[in-house]
């Protein structure tokens, strides 16, 4: 399992730590479970008949302000269907998630605002203050989102989660 900490890096060069070393950890037995992690990036394209269509592009260098998008797609490299896979992925330093963008397809999507000793649904978090008055936390707050898997991943199957962040 990889965790990387963002904090102590300079801003220019956790944008190109962003790009190169985001990753995820699934908690599964035996390490069957394969992550891939990626960071991408919207651009429009226009074709010659003038059709707009949006695609996805790795990410290759970001500024303040860009949005971008981490994917982590996981395999089930085993021999057995596998269970209970969970992925938790930090919310990098010198970004801000975007609310509602945590997205994965069988999935139940907790997140952490202490950088991820603790999960839960959003309206259960709480920002406590130095002088002990507490706030509803904001995903502006958010430091690490977490994925659980619901269903049994087959030999071989693929899945994916994602979200987004915007670069401070």
């Amino acid at each position: 399992m990889n965790i990387i900490n963002y904090r102590k890096y300079t801003a220019t060069l956790c944008a190109l730590l962003l790009l190169t070393g985001i990753s995820g950890n699934a908690a599964y037995a035996e390490d069957t479970i394969r992550l891939t992690s990626m960071a991408r990036q919207e651009v429009v394209e226009t074709d010659a008949a003038g059709n707009r269509q949006v695609k996805r592009v790795a990410a290759k260098q970001v500024v303040p302000g860009d949005e971008v998008i981490y994917v982590i797609e996981f395999e089930n490299t085993g021999a057995e269907a596998a269970e209970n896979i969970v992925i938790q992925n930090p919310v990098p330093g010198y970004t801000r998630y975007q609310a509602g963008s945590a997205a994965g397809a069988d999935t139940d999507i907790s997140y952490s605002v202490d950088g991820g000793k603790h999960f839960d649904a959003p309206q259960n978090l709480v920002i406590t203050a130095a002088d002990g008055t507490t706030r509803a936390a904001t995903p502006a707050d958010y430091t690490a989102i977490h994925w659980r898997y619901k269903k049994a991943l087959p030999p071989g199957g693929k899945s994916s989660v994602e979200y987004r962040v915007v670069v401070q």
